[in-house]
């Protein structure tokens, strides 16, 4: 199994065909992004022409309603729109914190069948503000759901349950066997993000998520992927902390996610390597 490196666009200042130039040159291996407006969508697809870079795009439907009917027609016509600009792989943040248990159902009936037409792999998101926002709504929704695919951002939960995950590992363990990609941002029990990863103060959480992420690599390998994606998704400002009065960020962006990217990618080798050799 190899570990490949997705870059987000979010946070990333000046023009997007600069952006992802820097990040191909860098050597990753995708791009993910959300786009908002229609000159979005049609700027990245000139983009990808020219560049051939696998595109990673996001269904986000936090701005819908409460409505099933309404959070539905958004992911559908979302992801129809991310197909046409050329995503090879979505990445799915969906539906209503507030749910009922059935109304959740009927958005994951609705929303698997409608995932399954696209030809695309769809992956839903583990994050606040979503139907899988809390690990108790998780495990119910992934118990009716065998054919559910994740991407893993275990910060929404750590900040949702305001502690450290140690104590649902069997949930991590499932949620392994059905992630189709990680979101490897570090957050604590009172922010989705630690102020700089670099930082000593950060490394108890660092090793914290990591113990996680390991589990996933496990599950994914236990099943025999031949490849296991990762995006060090760690955001701008409000997510990076700023100083006060003048809003200045505490640490460089750009900096975070690439030390978080070697660090990942080292990680995994050894880890690989251990594994090849116990097996």
């Amino acid at each position: 199994m190899k570990l490949k490196a997705f870059r987000s666009l979010w946070g990333i200042p000046g023009p997007r065909e600069a952006a992802v130039a820097a990040i191909q040159e860098a050597g990753y291996d995708g791009i993910e992004a959300i786009l908002f407006t229609p000159s979005d969508h049609a700027e990245l697809r000139g983009i990808l022409r020219r560049r051939r870079m696998p595109f990673k795009g996001t269904v986000w439907t936090r701005d819908a309603g409460h409505s099933v009917e309404e959070h539905m027609g958004l992911f559908d016509s979302q992801l129809g729109d991310l197909i046409r600009t050329g995503a090879d792989s979505v990445n799915a943040i969906c539906g209503y914190d507030c749910w009922s248990l059935d109304e959740a159902t009927r958005f994951f009936e609705a929303a698997l069948k409608s995932a399954a037409a696209s030809g695309v792999p769809v992956a839903f998101e583990i994050h606040r503000n979503s139907a899988l926002f809390h690990p108790t709504a998780a495990a119910r929704i992934l118990g009716l759901f065998p054919e559910l695919r994740l991407t893993c951002d275990f910060s929404h939960w750590v900040v949702a349950c305001e502690r450290l995950l140690d104590d649902q590992i069997g949930l991590i363990r499932l949620c392994g066997s059905r992630a189709d990609h990680i979101h490897a941002r570090v957050g604590t029990e009172e922010a989705p993000q630690v102020s700089d990863i670099r930082a000593p103060e950060a490394l108890p959480y660092v090793l914290a998520f990591e113990r996680w992420w390991d589990i996933v690599w496990d599950e994914q390998l236990k099943r025999g992927e031949t490849a296991s994606t990762f995006c060090p998704e760690f955001g701008p400002p409000p997510y990076l902390p700023t100083l006060p009065y003048s809003g200045e960020p505490v640490a460089d962006l750009a900096a975070i996610c690439e030390w978080q990217r070697q660090r990942q990618l080292s990680r995994f080798s050894a880890w690989i390597a251990s594994r090849t050799a116990t097996g």
